[in-house]
């Protein structure tokens, strides 16, 4: 009955809008409505009516989210180890507030998408866009709207009892892996290369940025600042960097295909960080009289061997092995130092360069490398016999993928200060991998989505999840009971956090049964289906 009555996409929207607002609730219901309103505007269909239809549409979904919300504010935030509700999140008027936001939204965002014109329904789908990232810190840091003794660099003054930093951080994390994602697409998703090993550049590009922002190699050279280079200097040199071992890695490797090329990938990805954990104790000696030595016989003490690196009383420390590089310095930006906790400045930096990056990547793909990145994917024999160099663009996909991935890995050294072997497993590979595939392989705008899904997912619901649970057992089903080892067993086994690689390729499952060309499909690839 429900199918009848409202499109698929409003649908959904009445299914995330309720599930969001039960484990969210508070200041989040702005957020969710927001949320709700784009997805209803983006599900109306041209018709005489829609603007209309939108708006009824989304006063119902948004009276369903103020009932759970409120129900999550007055009575699960009550439970063990909840949240606390600030009493301004409760009040009529914020309601009121999420309402017309949802509304709002809705009727814009439906009028923008039944616009006959593509181009300047694109442009002002962009630029809405860019308004609510541009609005966003300054709501989620301020959600009380309270602006006394406002600063741009500190958004809690004035308001720390409303404030509440759930997502400016993790999204700040968003746009990384967001930033990185983009870049597998050139390898994956343009040139159709599947890389298995992408988190050995992400590792390059931070290692790059920690040796050349940090103490590590200065304090062993008698000055801890030696190497305390430009911020956006090192970035450029870790992207670099990473665009070279790309290159290096990419020349003997990419006459493999499919399935091959991946296992060496993977390889790759396996052997940077256990190179970078053997790091800590280096010395390196001059190898010809060595070899030359060894050839006739000689015993290596016997042999006089010149030390090239490494030389003094301790050998030389590299990366610090397990223990990872820290304090990493933070950038400078016309005599502002980004610090620790300051989150705002962070998102604007992370917003500007992964928008500057996409945009850059948007034009490479119209352009002739960008063509023939895709005739080659999808027919490497009919590319060959149009002429298409196979090595040599296969080279350039690999280099410029590892490129943004380096260049994401340098921003993250700088926004963590601190960097770990353990931080670029292979798991990092898979879930940017899963992200290209569950937003649409290709499609620069599908991959930011399931980058955002899958981060949000990963940093946000899934903890938020496990606090309800939580609280419910607690609260409710343990309430009473004194056997205490029971209740740590059912906390354990529903902890929402332990199951996230599981919920992953769940989704990806789903997505290959159900949407295999992903969320936003590639344009080429739906006009070809379409035919």
């Amino acid at each position: 009955m429900m199918k009848k009555i409202l499109a698929r996409g409003e649908l959904i929207a009445v299914v995330l809008t309720a599930f969001l607002a039960l484990i969210l609730g508070g200041w989040q219901i702005m957020l969710i409505a927001a949320l709700a309103g784009m997805l209803i505007g983006l599900s109306a269909e041209h018709k005489a009516n829609y603007l209309p239809r939108a708006a009824g549409v989304a006063a119902f979904v948004g009276l369903i989210l103020i009932a759970i919300t409120h129900f999550h504010n007055t009575s699960l935030s009550t439970l063990p180890g909840m949240e606390h509700i600030p009493d301004q999140a409760k009040t009529v008027g914020t309601y009121l507030i999420a309402l017309g936001v949802i509304i709002g939204l809705a009727v814009l965002t439906a009028w923008i998408h039944n616009l006959a014109d593509e181009r300047k329904r694109q442009v002002y789908f962009i630029g809405l866009m860019v308004a609510l990232a541009v609005f966003f810190p300054f709501f989620e840091q301020c959600p009380g709207l309270s602006w006394t003794n406002f600063k741009f660099v500190d958004m809690a003054a004035g308001c720390s009892e409303q404030s509440n930093l759930l997502w400016i951080g993790p999204v700040i994390v968003m746009f990384i892996y967001a930033l990185q994602a983009i870049g597998l697409n050139i390898v994956a998703g343009f040139a159709g290369l599947l890389d298995l090993g992408y988190v050995a550049f992400f590792a390059i590009g931070a290692y790059t940025m920690g040796l050349l922002r940090s103490q590590q190699l200065g304090s062993q050279m008698g000055d801890p600042d030696f190497f305390r280079w430009s911020f956006w200097i090192v970035i450029w040199i870790a992207a670099a960097t990473a665009a070279f071992f790309g290159l290096v890695f990419g020349a003997p490797t990419l006459r493999l295909r499919g399935d091959y090329l991946a296992i060496v990938t993977l390889g790759f990805g396996e052997i940077v960080p256990i190179v970078v954990k053997n790091l800590y104790a280096v010395r390196i000696f001059e190898p010809i009289s060595l070899f030359i030595g060894q050839l006739f016989g000689q015993k290596s003490s016997d042999l006089m061997q010149f030390c090239l690196l490494g030389c003094g009383a301790k050998p030389l420390d590299i990366t610090a092995g397990t223990k990872g590089i820290s304090p990493i310095y933070p950038p400078d930006f016309f005599g502002y130092t980004f610090t620790v906790g300051e989150y705002v400045p962070w998102y604007f930096l992370a917003l500007t360069l992964l928008v500057v990056s996409a945009f850059f990547i948007y034009r490479l793909r119209a352009s002739r490398i960008g063509r023939a990145w895709v005739s080659m994917r999808e027919d490497e024999l009919a590319a060959n016999a149009m002429g298409v160099d196979l090595i040599r663009t296969k080279l350039t996909a690999f280099v410029l993928g590892a490129m943004f991935s380096g260049f994401a890995g340098a921003f993250y050294a700088s926004y963590t200060t601190l960097i770990t072997p353990d931080s670029f497993d292979f798991s990092i590979s898979v879930i940017i991998l899963a992200q290209v595939i569950l937003g649409g392989s290709g499609n620069i705008a599908g991959v930011m989505l399931g980058s955002s899904i899958i981060m949000l997912i990963d940093r946000v619901l899934l903890d938020k999840l496990k606090m309800v649970i939580n609280g419910v057992l607690q609260g409710l089903v343990f309430k009473g009971i004194d056997n205490q080892a029971l209740a740590v067993f059912w906390t354990s086994l529903t902890d929402a956090t332990a199951y996230k690689i599981l919920l992953f390729g769940l989704i990806l499952v789903v997505m290959m049964k159900v949407r295999p060309q992903g969320i936003l499909p590639e344009q080429t690839a739906a006009r070809r289906r379409a035919a």
